[in-house]
């Protein structure tokens, strides 16, 4: 069957409210990476997840994140710290194959399963800001790269490790969000190429990311507007607030559906 089919077909099957849904899930997910510059993943794969498999979930987060990291490169790149976009994209380099390959061995209600309690688990710990316990410098760097990188493999939601260690550390604002960003732009480019080289990565799934694009940037836009009309943390913690409601409301419909 032709992608165009394929993908007429699944619109088919998800019906007018269904697609609604999807439409709105994506739109809110940037309009949170375009205010906070991050969680978008955390939002949209356990939904897409249940509504087209994880694997195809994992590839439509992948590109999405990856396109909206490469429009932030440009005034990134530098502000960067060098030693830990080396030490951290190296070693989440290191693993992200090994996400893919544990995507595609577990069973798909396993996969929603466990991508839905990651993100209940990891978007709590961005809400409250905990910190993780691992050492500063080279061996902490290291050691986070490697968990970001097998969580962006395994469900696109490599971010809150990211989050958790270097706004726990110490540097500008600025220095910050600029690590965030490359860090997790690499990454990205990393998986595209990881998802290539196992046959992840579809035609299908591209189309996917391809009708989900407009929608995902016009909320990219608004996110924007809201963050230059509103506190940065009040709304952060609403936010996060509202997608870890979310990820336990969907942590229960995937238990249940397990369960049957």
């Amino acid at each position: 069957m032709a992608p165009s089919s394929t993908m007429l077909s699944g619109l088919n099957e998800l019906g007018p409210l269904g697609t609604a849904g999807i439409a709105v899930v994506v739109f809110a997910a940037g309009m949170l990476r375009g205010f906070s510059g991050f969680g978008s993943s955390l939002l949209m794969v356990p939904v897409l997840a249940m509504a087209f498999g994880p694997t195809t979930a994992v590839v439509i987060g992948t590109l999405l994140e990856g396109l909206a990291s490469l429009m932030l490169l440009p005034s990134s790149v530098p502000h960067v710290h060098r030693r830990r976009l080396f030490t951290m994209g190296a070693t989440a380099a290191a693993t992200i194959p090994l996400g893919h390959l544990a995507l595609l061995s577990l069973d798909p209600s396993l996969s929603n399963l466990v991508i839905s309690a990651a993100v209940v688990v990891m978007s709590g710990l961005v809400w409250v800001g905990f910190g993780l316990g691992m050492p500063r410098g080279t061996k902490g760097e290291a050691g986070t790269g490697l968990l970001s990188g097998f969580l962006t493999g395994f469900g696109s939601i490599g971010g809150p490790p990211l989050v958790l260690y270097v706004l726990a550390g110490g540097g500008s604002a600025v220095q910050k969000r600029a690590d965030l960003i490359v860090v997790a732009g690499f990454t990205q480019a990393v998986a595209v190429v990881s998802m290539i080289s196992i046959g992840l990565l579809t035609f299908t799934g591209a189309g996917w990311a391809a009708l989900a694009a407009p929608v995902f940037f016009a909320g990219g836009v608004f996110g924007a507007k809201l963050f230059s009309r509103a506190s940065e943390q009040t709304y952060q913690r609403v936010a996060l607030g509202a997608l870890f409601g979310a990820a336990a409301v969907l942590l229960c419909m995937n238990i249940v559906k397990l369960l049957r």
